[in-house]
């Protein structure tokens, strides 16, 4: 959604969405006259495409003259701008939440690395709370959104695996439990949230489980891989076999940390 003094500038119609959307992702870049072509009708696009385009970017700049209560020609020239070769958006960084959300991201990073792990923790939550659904939910995607919304969802997953490790490590497994379990099931081949769950599991006192969710992760790999379980993952396995639950803090969790 875009807003402007608290009024929705956001579009209805399905195109205008996809053109707006691109500019959003790109904010503060210039986004190429090609890609938008290439975003609205892939490969082919109509020989009207740089007039339809045209028209779709002054559909946008009224709207935005009407959010921000300012006259055309500022919108024209100061907000959503025209250049050689394409367009750009300007939005200042603290209104834009992708620009926050890289923000925060690059604290708890920093934080991470100079193991204050309880602020990384604080920067990493803050950046999550930014997301409200998937990436660009109800948008009409055509390739290139589709590449960005990858990336972020791409991003989403990995920035939560850091999170749930740092909590794993300041002993908050209660906390994260409930969330990795639902993570699991949605990615059921996806080795480190299942490694995760099982640490959980088994700082919680449910070694059974914590082995059950090993043994059902291995059949669905052997079955729909026709692979074996990575070396460390095995490696946790035998780890929880063999520990004792008085030793539970002995258990080396380094291997299951999610590199930058």
């Amino acid at each position: 959604m875009v807003s402007a003094a608290q009024r929705n500038a956001t579009p209805s119609a399905p195109k205008q969405r996809q053109v707006l959307a691109l500019f959003s992702v790109g904010a503060n870049r210039l986004t190429l006259a090609e890609d938008l072509y290439r975003e609205l009708w892939g490969d082919r696009p109509p020989r009207t495409a740089a007039a339809t385009v045209q028209t779709y970017v002054g559909q946008l700049r009224r709207a935005l003259t009407r959010a921000l209560e300012a006259a055309p020609q500022d919108v024209s020239e100061r907000v959503l701008t025209t250049h050689p070769g394409g367009y750009l958006l300007r939005v200042a960084p603290e209104l834009h939440d992708a620009a926050k959300y890289h923000d925060l991201l690059e604290k708890a990073d920093a934080a991470r690395h100079a193991r204050q792990a309880e602020q990384a923790v604080l920067h990493y939550r803050a950046a999550l709370r930014l997301w409200r659904g998937p990436a660009l939910a109800d948008i009409n995607c055509g390739p290139v959104l589709r590449v960005w919304v990858d990336r972020a969802d791409e991003s989403h997953l990995n920035v939560t695996e850091k999170l749930i490790s740092l909590e794993l490590r300041l002993g908050n497994h209660l906390e994260v439990l409930s969330d990795l379990r639902e993570l699991a099931a949605s990615h059921p081949l996806h080795e480190n949230l299942h490694g995760q769950l099982m640490i959980a599991l088994f700082q919680a006192g449910r070694r059974n489980e914590a082995l059950e969710t090993y043994h059902s992760l291995r059949k669905r790999i052997v079955g729909e891989l026709g692979l074996e379980p990575s070396a460390r993952l095995t490696l946790l396995q035998q780890e929880i076999i063999k520990t004792r639950p008085k030793n539970l803090d002995r258990i080396d969790y380094r291997d299951l940390q999610v590199s930058t």
